[in-house]
């Protein structure tokens, strides 16, 4: 089994629910040749460096991955007809120093998604919790006593002052 990245890059035309669809079927290539999503990074809507087809704009998302490297043929040559892709690239780390570069890109991805999955667990939280209303004074306004005012004057400190920093400067 080899690591394998690949970014692809979707129309920004589709709806939200298209889109899922669209990296769903992308995914779902992936799975029947074999390969076995470690992670993925999902880039959003971005602005591409020159138009392809007329868009200015994209849907990216980064799918890190292991596969047996007979079946890329197979999953690029899907890739090719699939027309809602704008662009695609496949990415193979072969050596130990890229397979730990892979590791490292995989370790870091996984910890964004899971700090992603947090602030929306915690926004959900926050959106279900009951507001709570304000509580009623314990004591009824007639028992509270009121007090005299103060006939001495509160006692003010003196503003501390600090000993001027010297600098030395060498000529």
């Amino acid at each position: 089994m080899r690591h394998y990245e690949n970014l692809v890059i979707v129309k920004p035309t589709l709806t939200e629910e298209e889109t899922k669809n669209s990296i769903a079927a992308i995914e779902e290539i992936l799975t029947a040749n074999g390969a076995e999503i470690i992670a993925r990074d999902v880039m959003g809507i971005r602005k591409l460096a020159y138009p392809i087809e007329k868009n200015e704009r994209g849907f990216f998302q980064v799918i890190y991955y292991t596969m047996e490297p007979a079946s890329i043929v197979e999953v690029e040559r899907r890739f090719r007809i699939n027309e809602e892709l704008l662009r695609f690239v496949t990415i193979k780390y072969d050596s130990k120093r890229e397979v730990k570069a892979w590791n490292e890109l995989v370790e870091k991805t996984q910890k964004k998604a899971e700090a992603a999955a947090a602030r929306t667990e915690a926004a959900a939280a926050a959106a279900a919790a009951p507001v709570a209303a304000p509580e009623e004074e314990a004591t009824p306004k007639a028992a509270v006593e009121t007090e005299a005012p103060a006939t001495e004057a509160p006692a003010t400190e003196a503003p501390a002052t600090e000993a001027p920093a010297t600098e030395t400067t060498e000529a």
